[in-house]
């Protein structure tokens, strides 16, 4: 995976109103070259977002506030078209779904609490962003904390090609403990403007100062510049109808300083 840069995370952290952010960062949990797996975590007061991005062939499974397959926990996998939400039953069963208790198939409503924001493929790599609420209301959801603490989690990905859920080695299996702590964007003063935003064709960036060394960079999911440019007014037309669909880092740049904001391209 390639090296991640602040845009990234910046691209990563949602904010939700006024409240405050709270961020694994990302998260590499494997690195096979060309396997590699990496999540984040951004909860605020009342929404929590997943960011996956693995190869784009396969199954990827992420468990909360678990150091295993612990009968009754919370686990969530992308089966090749869904998120769907789950939990463990005993170890080398199939996760169930988690208000049913029966593995999840095209005729049950699999993706029950998270919901899919983006999904998108670049170069072999799958990128999904999804949400949901900290707290559902249903006993087998993981309850997400909007404070400086601490989340176990054990993740798993298909060994092979394909989205058919089978038992998996410790090559592409693994737990790890990681500590949730204030955005950094959270501490940012963010007093640019872009609007419309989402947007299909273009956007208009508006500054509150202007100085003569002021330029704009974007930057994609995968923490590459895929835009720059110098500003030379208070209001900027950025044309984007060729970008791809997804969500992208801007940032502005002054000799001093340097503040960041998420755009979503439809």
């Amino acid at each position: 995976m390639k090296k991640i840069t602040i845009a990234l995370l910046a691209l990563l952290c949602f904010n939700f109103g006024f409240s405050q952010t709270y961020s694994t960062g990302l998260i590499n949990l494997s690195n096979t070259s060309g396997l590699e797996y990496s999540v984040q975590i951004d909860v605020t007061s009342s929404i929590v977002t997943l960011t996956m991005i693995g190869p784009d062939n396969r199954w990827l499974g992420l468990g909360f506030g678990v150091q295993g397959m612990t009968a009754g926990d919370d686990v969530v996998i992308y089966d090749g078209s869904r998120l769907t939400d789950r939990y463990f039953g005993f170890e080398g069963q199939t996760p169930g779904d988690d208000a049913t208790g029966i593995v999840p198939t095209e005729d049950l409503e699999g993706e029950r609490d998270w919901s899919i924001t983006s999904n998108t493929l670049n170069s072999g790599v799958r990128t999904i962003i999804a949400t949901r609420a900290t707290n559902t209301g249903n006993n087998n959801d993981y309850v997400f904390s909007a404070s400086a603490t601490s989340i176990e989690l054990a993740w798993a990905r298909s060994r092979f090609e394909g989205y058919t859920l089978e038992w998996h080695g410790t090559e592409s299996r693994g737990i790890t403990m990681q500590s949730l702590t204030l955005s950094e964007v959270e501490q940012e003063v963010n007093d640019f403007e872009i609007s419309p935003n989402p947007a299909k064709t273009s956007f208009k960036i508006e500054l509150p100062t202007y100085t003569d060394d002021t330029k704009i960079e974007v930057y994609n999911v995968l923490g590459k510049k895929v835009f720059s440019k110098k500003l030379n007014s208070l209001s900027s037309i950025v044309d984007v109808s060729n970008w791809s669909t997804g969500i992208y880092v801007i940032k502005v740049t002054t000799k001093n300083n340097s503040k960041m904001k998420r755009f979503v391209k439809q």
